[in-house]
């Protein structure tokens, strides 16, 4: 590879470094305390269990992020000594930007509410561009197509699993509080069905992270695991749009939505609309992207490699 291409990929991961460690922080700040403070009646209202549940996975969120900007400080150094690690480690790093920034950046319809530009989407914007040009710069052609289609993917339903794992939580405090919640989780299957869906999707989000380090470092691991992935998000997202149809799930809902606290007005989501749906519709395009075979010879071929030599 040529000097001017590891220099580009070590300015690429340390300028987003530095962004994700002295930056990002700020945005998060600036977007989830403004929810926040009008959550509370401008900091004078106790928080109740749903604000404190987004304060807590923001801001852990955000701790994710700075630690994955350290990372990325580190791997353009390790660009410069042409390293092989420095690659999966930047990509995965860059991976936390997008996913996290989606949820802290949108939630509660602040962005369609306020017509405004929430601070923290900067990360979405700065991750996913740098995202792409690492793989730009260490791939061509069919090889770089074949990489950059189901990270693509794997990032897309990062976003979906970040936001439905934490709605998993929520969902259930929404109702009635904390310890009222989790009663009428017993007794109501559409609350009691978030039991089922939010665990896998946390699951689907640490399994995704481990894919796309695998995949960047040519290894079939990384194929399987993108497949569990994608397997996960379709059995855990689906059958939430079924036994939970609410209208706030729904993409038709946003006009209705932005005008106050709660979705008025917008019929019970379709399978056209059902961001619970189209999410599982996501993790089984994927499925189907990783067995068309140019995408499985390409993610298998260095495994087979490895495979061959062990034999």
């Amino acid at each position: 590879m040529s000097d001017t291409k590891r220099i580009a990929k070590a300015a690429i991961a340390f300028l987003a470094g530095v962004f994700a460690v002295f930056i990002n922080p700020g945005l998060v700040d600036a977007t989830v305390n403004k929810f926040l403070m009008g959550m509370t009646n401008k900091g004078q209202a106790p928080m109740g269990a749903v604000p404190a549940v987004r304060l807590f996975v923001s801001f852990t969120w955000r701790g994710v992020e700075v630690m994955a900007g350290i990372a990325l400080i580190l791997a353009a150094y390790g660009f410069l000594k042409n390293k092989k690690w420095a690659f999966p480690v930047a990509l995965v790093s860059l991976a936390t930007m997008p996913i996290g920034s989606f949820y802290t950046s949108s939630f509660a319809g602040y962005m369609v509410r306020k017509h405004a530009y929430a601070p923290s989407f900067t990360a979405f914007i700065v991750g996913l561009l740098a995202f792409w040009a690492l793989i730009v710069l260490e791939k061509r052609g069919k090889e770089m197509w074949a990489m950059m289609i189901p990270l693509t993917l794997l990032g897309m339903i990062g976003t979906q699993a970040f936001a439905f794992s934490e709605h998993g939580l929520r969902g259930i405090f929404q109702a009635g509080g904390f310890q009222a919640g989790l009663t009428a989780s017993i007794k109501d299957p559409s609350i009691g069905i978030l039991r089922y869906s939010g665990p896998i999707m946390a699951m689907v989000l640490l399994t995704l992270f481990v894919a796309i380090y695998f995949i960047a470092a040519g290894k079939e691991k990384g194929w399987w695991l993108a497949m569990a992935a994608g397997l996960g998000m379709a059995v855990a997202a689906i059958p939430v749009h079924f036994a939970r149809p609410k209208a706030s799930f729904s993409l038709a809902g946003s006009k209705a939505f932005a005008a106050g606290q709660a979705v008025k007005g917008a019929a019970a989501p379709s399978i056209f609309t059902s961001v619970y749906f189209l999410g599982g519709m996501l993790g089984v395009l994927l499925v189907i992207v990783l067995l068309v075979p140019f995408f499985r010879e390409y993610l298998a071929s260095s495994t087979l490699q490895d495979d061959a030599s062990h034999g």
